[in-house]
């Protein structure tokens, strides 16, 4: 185990290589699939749309044998989901409603805005057509055997209906992560218990699962665990085996609650393992600071402090095949690592191939900052318009990794890399928006 600071992008890369894809698989419906991950490339097996139609509403005409300002004789109407029994002949139009298909011996729609009556009651078009005007071609959108949705993309609302576009219902997609969520410390109270005179409200796990929970991941709650070699070991090999002794869980019940992503609660099968354990507190360098040496003990620690602030205590091992994620305690620090390390390597094994790139504006500066160097500081700061329509960004004047209320009253970070020791009012800086 190194004791040196690594780099974010250091310390990312070490975590990405250390971690592996769960390729197991399974087919689902499309009204559960919003976010999970596609096993395989989805093929198109039809044309969009199926055959020519109508971009709007408006008449279908031939524009080679039209003359400008003819009379039109009206053969029929098509109505969206119909077809004309009759192919269009000379000097007629039909009626045609947005996306029907177009007649055959029609080759041009005017819009119905651009068309009129005569005396008789027969067509006037008051514009010259345009050869294939408003006419939207047989696969102009989707041509079978195309590549729809490519293996490894998190789906979304639109990619739903792309598919349910192809007449699919179900699709392919790696399995849910099992995520563990487990809060160390004799400090720590659970919400809703009551505490000792010496105890605070243990916060990090209800955060952390939140965060969790927005990738899709099954959130397995392992309670709170006291900061002794015995509890932490047994607690670690029932995530990262098949014990199924919950015991230890001092927060909850025997059986660790299943929190879904739709924020249900139900009850989860203590017996399984979990795919990666995520601990806060107990990886810094107190005397009561376990949780490093029990993992080294029965696994491995990859790494463990990474040059950023808040967040320095931030460790990477793995048990088995469960990999552990180890965040400081301090509830800021808790929430940018999780942020920065823990999503990345969530994408990493859900098999997505866009990964976690978090998003990054330029802001303008409002104030001025001197600090010291040495580590890439994620200072909590609220961003907004100007005046002339610019973005600017104020840091706060408290950025101890303890005030949780720096995080709610905050809408981004502002990000100061690790060379920068001197900022000045109307410098710009990368900003990293609360999403």
């Amino acid at each position: 185990m190194s004791s040196s600071w690594l780099s974010l992008e250091e310390a990312l890369s070490k975590a990405l290589a250390a971690t592996h894809v769960v390729s197991d698989i399974e087919t689902i419906s499309l009204f559960s699939a919003h976010r999970r991950v596609v096993a395989q490339d989805v093929v198109a097996t039809i044309d969009v749309p199926p055959w020519d139609n109508s971009a709007m509403d408006g008449f279908a005409i031939n524009a080679n044998s039209y003359t400008q300002g003819q009379a039109l004789t009206v053969q029929g109407i098509i109505t969206a989901g119909e077809k004309a029994s009759t192919p269009l002949s000379a000097g007629h139009a039909y009626k045609i409603m947005t996306g029907a298909p177009i007649p055959d011996g029609a080759n041009t729609v005017i819009m119905i805005e651009n068309c009129g009556n005569d005396a008789n009651g027969n067509l006037i078009i008051n514009e010259a057509p345009t050869l294939g005007q408003n006419i939207r071609p047989q696969a102009n959108d989707i041509a079978k055997g195309q590549v729809l949705i490519k293996k490894g993309t998190q789906l979304r609302a639109e990619h739903l209906m792309l598919l349910s576009s192809q007449g699919l219902n179900e699709v392919v997609v790696y399995r849910k992560l099992r995520v563990g969520i487990v809060a160390t410390g004799n400090e720590l109270a659970a919400p809703g218990e009551s505490r000792s005179d010496t105890q605070i409200y243990e916060s990090n796990r209800v955060g952390i699962s939140a965060i969790l929970s927005d990738q899709n991941v099954e959130v397995i709650d392992f309670g709170i665990v006291e900061d002794d070699k015995a509890s932490l070991t047994k607690l670690f090999h029932q995530a990262a085996s098949n014990a199924s002794d919950s015991s230890n869980n001092r927060a909850g019940p025997a059986t660790p609650t299943t929190r879904t992503a739709a924020g249900a609660s139900t009850k989860g099968n203590a017996g399984n393992n979990v795919d990666i354990m995520v601990s806060s507190g107990g990886v810094s360098v107190g005397d009561a600071d376990y949780v490093k040496d029990v993992i080294e003990a029965m696994g491995h620690i990859e790494f463990w402090k990474i040059a950023v602030k808040p967040g320095k205590p931030f460790a990477l091992g793995r048990l088995n095949n469960t990999v552990f994620c180890g965040l400081p305690g301090n509830p800021v620090s808790s929430f940018v690592t999780a942020k920065l390390l823990v999503l990345p390597i969530i994408s990493k094994m859900q098999g997505r191939q866009d990964g976690h790139t978090a998003l990054t504006v330029t802001a303008t500066l409002t104030k001025d900052i001197k600090r010291r160097a040495g580590r890439r500081d994620y200072q909590r700061a609220t961003m907004s318009y100007d005046d002339n329509g610019n973005l600017v960004v104020t840091p706060f004047k408290t950025q101890s990794s303890g005030v949780m209320t720096s995080i709610t009253s905050a809408n981004c970070f502002m990000i100061i890399h690790e060379d920068i020791s001197t900022l000045a009012i109307g410098n710009t800086v990368p900003v990293m928006p609360f999403t």
